[in-house]
């Protein structure tokens, strides 16, 4: 990962687990909320994660997971997953993939095109569980 990369929000999409992790960079771009919305526009091909509080029915509680608390948020869905594949035809079945994001710190907003998917091997993957 280079310096350009790591400033930028990621989310990752693993199709063989059926689960979204949004790292701990990106809910730290958005404020280290205790809640966040999922956002997803199926006709552009986007993602978005915002920041949400308890109230909104929509949202999602940020439950970390990993050794180091905050470490990131994983939400687990197999129809979405599913959903997701069809506005992007190129992803694999069981391959996980990155999305390098941008975001708008305005609206609290972070957004990703499923356009710019980039596959994650084997090896990065062993890397990023460490």
């Amino acid at each position: 990962m280079n310096r350009q990369t790591s400033l930028k929000p990621v989310l990752c999409i693993d199709l063989k687990k059926n689960r979204i992790r949004i790292h701990k960079l990106t809910l730290h771009m958005l404020g280290d909320p205790e809640y966040i919305q999922l956002l997803v526009n199926p006709k552009s091909s986007m993602i978005a994660v915002r920041k949400s509080v308890r109230r909104d029915y929509l949202a999602h509680r940020v439950r970390t997971c990993g050794s180091d608390s905050h470490y990131c948020c994983e939400l687990y869905s197999t129809e979405l997953l599913q959903a997701l594949r069809v506005t992007n035809v190129n992803l694999a079945e069981n391959q996980s993939y990155r999305i390098y994001g941008a975001l708008n710190s305005k609206e609290c907003l972070a957004s990703f095109s499923m356009n710019d998917c980039v596959l994650v091997d084997d090896a990065a993957r062993t890397e990023e569980a460490l």
